[in-house]
C-alpha cells in the first residue's frame, strides 16, 4: 500500500515539473507579446496532461516566484511574460533550477 503512494506522489510531481516547462516553452514561443491562461491550459491539453486552469496559475506564480517569468491579471483572466532569466534558461543560456522538467540539451 505505501509503495502506491508513493508512485502517487510521484506521478504528481512529474506532473508540476513537466507543466512548469510546458509554460515556460510556451511563453518563449510567445515573445514578445506573453501568453493567457486559457493558451497554455489548451498547450498542456495537448501534450497531454490533464490539469485544470487552477494548476496552471498555481505553476505561474511559483515560476513567478523564480524570476523567470512575470504575471499580469487582467480581470478574471492571467497571462504571463518570460523575464531575461526565463528566456537563458529556455535557450539553455542558464542552469535549470530544480523543480521544472528542461529536457537534456541534444
Amino acid at each position: 500500500m505505501e509503495k502506491r503512494i508513493d508512485a502517487a506522489i510521484d506521478i504528481a510531481r512529474a506532473e508540476r515539473e513537466t507543466l512548469r516547462w510546458i509554460i515556460l516553452s510556451a511563453l518563449w514561443h510567445g515573445r514578445p507579446y506573453g501568453v493567457n491562461e486559457h493558451v497554455l491550459l489548451m498547450t498542456a491539453h495537448d501534450i497531454p496532461l490533464r490539469v485544470t486552469a487552477d494548476q496552471v496559475r498555481a505553476e505561474m506564480a511559483a515560476l513567478e516566484k523564480r524570476g523567470l517569468v512575470s504575471v499580469g491579471r487582467d480581470g478574471p483572466i492571467w497571462w504571463a511574460e518570460l523575464t531575461a532569466a526565463g528566456e537563458d534558461v529556455v535557450d539553455y543560456r542558464a542552469a535549470c533550477p530544480d523543480g521544472i522538467a528542461r529536457p537534456p540539451r541534444w
